[in-house]
């Protein structure tokens, strides 16, 4: 009857073993050697860097348009609100002068003065 159960040192054997052939199967079917596959993967990576700088200036020069647009956006929309408040106002202050007028009449009608009792 055969031994069924593995022991940690079969293990380790097993794996060191195929460890070993797969480090000679990837030399073997290599395309080329490591330092050509160092520099083609040194070429590739500047070409990434250049092409993601380049992806980052476009997209801050599209976060800088945005930014223009709104600023003039609340510009805008500050200058409508500002002239809305003078308005609003000059409305109260010309409705105060009126309320006041108003009042003084009624004052002089009581004391019986036309020339103004305030003024």
């Amino acid at each position: 009857m055969a031994r069924k159960d593995t022991t940690t040192v079969d293990f380790a054997a097993a794996f060191a073993l195929g460890t070993l052939f797969g480090a000679g199967l990837a030399l073997f079917l290599a395309p080329q050697s490591g330092e050509k596959t160092r520099k083609k993967l040194g070429k590739k990576g500047r070409k990434w860097k250049k092409e993601a700088g380049k992806q980052a200036g476009e997209v801050g020069d599209r976060v800088r348009e945005t930014g223009e647009e709104w600023l003039e956006e609340i510009e805008d929309r500050l200058e409508e609100l500002s002239g809305q408040i003078a308005e609003a106002v000059d409305q109260g202050v010309e409705t105060i002068r009126d309320t006041v007028e108003s009042e003084m009449k009624e004052v002089e009608k009581k004391f019986g003065r036309k020339k103004g009792l305030f003024r």
